[in-house]
């Protein structure tokens, strides 16, 4: 009975797929090598002091005021949104704060040989109708190798204390990036959601007439720093799946890996993964995939995910597809490496992960 029930537990080996937390080193989507100087500026394109910041309480008006005929099935009458004009906070500011966190994280990371702030300059916005003309001009003035300009913030905002989500804003941002030795000028198109919880809006709901435009400092803050972490090369969090085992030599080594000890835990799979229980081999091997991108060893760690998919019957359709699944994410991370050799030096990016 005992043997039974044992081969009845490993019967579903994909139902004991869990989750490594791991950070790993994703590259700049610009090739910016990282002893450049960039010059960082609100270039404000289409003038945005002419703007006036409207915001939504999510609370619906009708035109004729009549509740049945605003919601009737022909809809003849459409429910609006009542829309909140506030002075008070000016898409300048925005702006501004946008940008000037951009360059205190490119000064925080240190990625740059130097980062000039022209954002805050009264006399070099740089518009339309400035009087640079050629991009000699434009880099003989800054004194920079890459100029970043931030030409339209625009966001629609709920804001509404009663709310499951009391604020709300959907932003949209156009970035773009000029280099000194490149005739063309790449476009970032930044779009994002934030939403701000209770907590978060109660924080500054003491000052109630300045509370939005706390709100939306913070996330101009937030859009700034995370258009950043695009732009250089940054550690971010990920999941890499793996196999959980109740052979107590897997459970060892489950103990190392999540202690990052990489190394004894490759030791103890690279043995289970001749275990003549062929289950235990499949996960063996898929785990030491895992262990062999953690040190690096992109072509080793491909190898072993391709054993591990050969070591089940042609009836394990899920764990074939959690190889090919990996795979995939082994294959982008290979090409993500290629793109860092061009930003980072080869000692740091050594260490990327």
């Amino acid at each position: 009975l005992f043997a039974v029930l044992i081969g009845l537990s490993s019967c579903s080996i994909t139902s004991q797929i869990n989750t490594f937390p791991i950070e790993v080193l994703k590259p700049g989507i610009f090739e910016i090598p990282e002893n450049y100087t960039v010059a960082v500026m609100n270039r404000d394109l289409f003038r945005s002091d002419t703007c006036t910041l409207y915001y939504t309480t999510g609370y619906l008006t009708f035109h004729d005021d009549t509740l049945l005929k605003a919601i009737d099935t022909t809809k003849k009458y459409q429910p609006i949104y009542e829309m909140v004009k506030d002075t008070s906070v000016t898409y300048r500011n925005l702006s501004d704060t946008c940008v000037n966190e951009l360059i205190n994280y490119f000064k925080e990371e240190g990625y740059f040989r130097k980062v000039i702030n022209f954002g805050d300059s009264s006399n070099f916005r740089l518009t339309i109708s400035d009087s640079i003309k050629t991009s000699e001009e434009l880099f003989e003035k800054t004194k920079s190798d890459v100029c970043i300009f931030l030409d339209y913030l625009s966001l629609k905002t709920l804001f509404n204390q009663y709310f499951a989500s009391p604020f709300t804003t959907r932003a949209n941002l156009l970035w773009t990036v000029v280099f000194k030795n490149d005739s063309l000028a790449y476009y970032y198109n930044h779009t994002d959601t934030l939403y701000f919880d209770h907590e978060q809006v109660n924080e500054y709901s003491k000052i109630k007439e300045k509370t939005l435009g706390i709100l939306l400092n913070n996330a101009c803050k937030y859009l700034g720093r995370s258009f950043g972490m695009k732009v250089i090369p940054s550690w971010v969090q990920v999941g890499r799946m793996y196999y959980h085992s109740h052979n107590p030599e897997m459970l060892k080594a489950e103990k190392f890996a999540f202690n990052q000890d990489w190394l004894k835990a490759a030791e103890l799979w690279n043995r289970e993964a001749k275990n003549k229980n062929r289950k235990i081999a499949a996960k063996a091997c898929f785990n030491m995939a895992v262990a062999c991108e953690m040190e690096g060893k992109l072509a080793s760690a491909i190898d072993w995910l391709i054993k591990s998919y050969s070591s089940l019957e042609k009836n394990n359709e899920e764990h074939r597809i959690n190889c090919q699944r990996y795979l995939n994410i082994l294959v982008t991370r290979k090409k993500e490496i290629e793109r860092l050799d061009k930003q980072i030096s080869s000692t740091e990016n050594s260490t990327e992960n």
